[in-house]
Parts: structure tokens; sequence; C-alpha cells
């Protein structure tokens, strides 16, 4: 399932629901899931992980001891319905908690099941959007251990150091909610560019009446493929390629339709540097095709929309073989990066305490020795060349010192030449609720404790989460 899953200098379609755990946080948070657009989409677990580590590990809620214990045995409406529990909205007051707030939201809630909060630094009424439906019930009703531990291990997956936007595929199983895991069958592109964290705008609609292939406005995604890197790639929606205008053509449009195509498994605007081709006509014809070159990464995204903004047509793509599309989610995020496990909702188990008093926030500016949640854990996937460090990157705001760290490394998910307990973190490396998505289960800590809750990521790319770091080592497979 995907979920993509939306900055500061520490700042997940699916981590399994490609929990596009979009990585950073100190800007607005979860842009996509506030302006409309890719999330009325059935995008199951795919979310971003933007989540910055700072923000995850010092904020004025999930790291104050109060809050913390309310947080956990409180419905959300009743601390943050407007206009609020008074302890809560004085936390509120720290930006990090407000960008930690929403995170939590679209982890726990389901997609149009939102929380209405009043922002006690301008004292407007505001709303945070659910998504993936990992604790529906904790809008009205105090939540089960279980769903703290899969709202923690969500949390978890969706923090980034590096204040880098990355889509993620996150798996997982919800015992009365099977879907919440479930794989997509058709994956979208992302709407944001990978080099900025920004949406493009060309996914934005015109403010006028506009025309042709080369506008930056009214654009929608449609699917990703795959091909061998130097091959020519044709594709089209109705017409043939330029470079082979005879036979049958590719695709079809209902009324008159433009195509773009794009580098990699994201979209573009026209003049970016990953733009590989488009058209609003081939051979003669008003009916769009294109020919290129496959990319190195091997694969390529694509978008339509009708030639006039202001008028409506749609485009059936289709691709020529030996290239393929309409790639599954499964297909796009290939690589498993590991697992995330335990509970952040433990106010005995914090290492330090942040708050918010007369105005002013408290106790940031620490340096803390290994996790600052001394109960949340990460496993790494054995195929990394040097998993322990690509880990620890993964989790640590400090990773050169293991310091300020969100999770304790625990070791290896499963090592194949030493399966069981310790060597070996985790019981099964394919959980049975759904069958191949190759999510970890049963995963143990530092103490032997076993935890059930836990989130596995799939990455597209496999420097996609710790290519901040400035070092190619650490995302090196084996």
């Amino acid at each position: 399932m995907t979920v993509r899953a939306r900055c500061s200098q520490l700042c997940i379609r699916g981590l399994g629901a490609s929990l596009l755990i979009a990585l950073g946080g100190c800007g607005p948070a979860l842009p996509e899931e506030v302006e409309g657009g890719w999330e009325t989409r059935e995008e199951a677990i795919r979310i971003p992980n933007s989540l910055t580590t700072q923000a995850l590990i010092f904020n004025a809620l999930s790291t104050n001891r109060v809050a913390n214990q309310m947080l956990g045995s409180t419905p959300l409406t009743t601390l943050f319905n407007p206009p609020g529990d008074p302890y809560i909205q004085n936390q509120l007051r720290d930006p990090n908690a407000q960008a930690f707030m929403p995170y939590l939201v679209s982890c726990a809630l389901a997609t149009g099941q939102n929380l209405a909060w009043r922002n006690p630094l301008t004292g407007t009424n505001e709303v945070w959007r659910g998504k993936m439906g990992l604790c529906t019930e904790w809008a009205t009703q105090p939540p089960s251990q279980a769903c703290l531990e899969r709202v923690s291990s969500c949390l978890l997956a969706r923090n980034n150091a590096f204040g880098k936007r990355v889509e993620l595929s996150a798996r997982g199983e919800h015992p009365s909610s099977p879907a919440a895991f479930g794989l997509e069958l058709v994956t979208r592109p992302t709407e944001y560019d990978p080099s900025t964290s920004q949406r493009l705008d060309s996914f934005y609609s015109c403010a006028t009446n506009t025309l042709g292939m080369q506008r930056n406005c009214g654009w929608e995604v449609d699917a990703i493929g795959s091909c061998d890197p130097g091959e020519t790639v044709r594709l089209g929606a109705g017409g043939h390629a330029p470079d082979m205008c005879t036979g049958s053509a590719l695709g079809s449009s209902s009324g008159r339709t433009v195509v773009r195509v794009c580098e990699d498994i994201a979209g573009c605007d026209d003049g970016g540097p990953r733009l590989l081709a488009q058209s609003e006509g081939s051979c003669s014809t008003t009916a769009p095709a294109v020919s290129f070159t496959c990319p190195a990464a091997g694969y390529f995204s694509v978008m339509t929309a009708p030639y006039e903004s202001n008028l409506s047509a749609t485009a059936t793509v289709q691709v020529e073989a030996p290239a393929s599309y309409r790639l599954s989610e499964a297909q796009v995020f290939r690589l498993r990066e590991g697992a995330f496990y335990g509970t952040i909702f433990d106010p005995s188990a914090l290492a330090v305490e942040i708050v918010v008093r007369d105005g002013k926030v408290i106790g940031r500016d620490q340096v803390v020795d290994g996790s600052v949640y001394r109960r949340m854990f990460s496993c790494y996937d054995s195929a990394w060349a040097n998993s322990a460090a690509n880990a620890t990157h993964r989790v640590c705001a400090l990773p050169a010192s293991g310091s300020n760290c969100a999770a304790t490394v625990a070791g290896a998910c499963l090592n194949p030449a030493k399966p069981s307990y310790p060597s070996s973190k985790c019981m099964t490396d394919d959980g049975p609720q759904v069958v191949g998505d190759g999510d970890y289960q049963d995963c143990r800590d530092t103490t032997g404790q076993l935890w059930k809750e836990p989130v596995t990521v799939y990455l597209h790319g496999a420097c996609d989460v710790v290519g901040g770091s400035g070092s190619s080592d650490l995302c090196a497979r084996k």
C-alpha cells in the first residue's frame, strides 16, 4: 500500500502504503493533504516521510511527559477540538509540536476522518487530515496499546534527518482492517519535485484557460513505467510515435489531449531537467505520442492533460513493448529498508522533556546519547552492505555520534544464516495478512521484548532516505 503516504536541517506513495513518508518537517505539514490533489485517490498506505527527526524527538507533545500521557489515554477530539484542552493548547505553541501532529493524525485516522484544532499562535481554527487509518477509534475513544504501537511505528517510518521528501512503501498488518496495508495495483507518480520537495506547478489548476503541452498547470499523473536504460521507448494516447508513423496507433483519447514523460517516478514541469518528452500531436495529427531514450534509472512517469485546460478530455496511455507500464507498488518500491517498532507513548521512557512555559520552549537544546524514546526500535534488512550505519543515519539526528535518535537500532531484522533470535530480531519476513508483501512481523528489541505491530519500509532507490549524508557507502547493497 502506498502512502505518500508530505524542513530544518534535520527535517513515505507508500511505506507499505507507500509510506511515502516524505522526509521533512519544518515547512507546512503534509502539503499534499491540505492542497487537495492526489489525496482524493485510493492510495492505501503510501505516504511521504518528511517528519524531521528534530521535530519527532524534541516536541512539546510526545516528548512532554504530561502531554504524552494525555495523548496515549485520551480521545483526540477531547484534546484538540476547539477550544481544546488548556494544557495541550499551551504545548501547541511549540512549532515542533505543530509539525508533529499532522503526521500523527495522518497515521492514526482514515481519509475523510479529520481532526479540528485551534492554533494558539494565530487564534484560527484549522484541520489535520487522516490518511492511513491505523487507529481510527482514537478520534473518539482512548487508543488501545496495539493502536499506539502501530501509530508509533508509522511515525518512526516517516522520520528523516535530511530534510528531503521521499516516497516510501510502508507495509504491515492491521488485524481488523486488512486493507490498511494493501499494495496499490497501479502506483501513480508523485506530484512533488524530488530535488526541492515542493509540489510541481504543473499539478495546480490553471488560473485561466491555457493551451498545449508547454503549460505548467492543469496536468494529472497517469502511471509509472520501466525500461532498459538506453533503449527507445514509444508511448501514446491515440497517436503514432514520431519515429514510426505507420502501423497501429498507441493508446487512445476522448477529446484532444497532451502527454508528458518524465524521468523516474516523479512528474515534471516543462523545461525541467527530468523532462524526457512531451506531445500535443504526432505524425501530422493532433493525437499525442512520443519516443524517447530510456533513462539510466530505468523508470519513467507519464502525465496527461486536456489540450485546453478548461475542457474535459481523457487520455488512455499505451506503451510499446518491451517497456512495461502501469507498474504496481511492489514493482516500484523493491528495496526493503527494514522495520520500525515499539512505542513513543510511554512517558516513563522519555530521555528528555520539552515543555512550553511562559511562552518559551524549554529543553530543546540538548544532546541525548542514543534514543530519546527508550522503547522505540528499528531493525535493518540484511541486504545492506553497511547496515548498522545506514540504520543509524535513518533514525538519528546526530548519526556520527549516535545521538538524538528517535529509536534504538536493534540489529538485523532477519539474518538468513541465523534466522532465530538474537541474530534475527523478527520471527518472520512476510506476515500472513498480505501474502508476498515482505513485511517483517513479531520483532524483538534489545532486551528480548516482543513487539507485534512493526511497519516495514520499502524504498524505490537505495539512497532515497540517506542520500543527504553525502556518503554513497551508506546506500550500498550486497
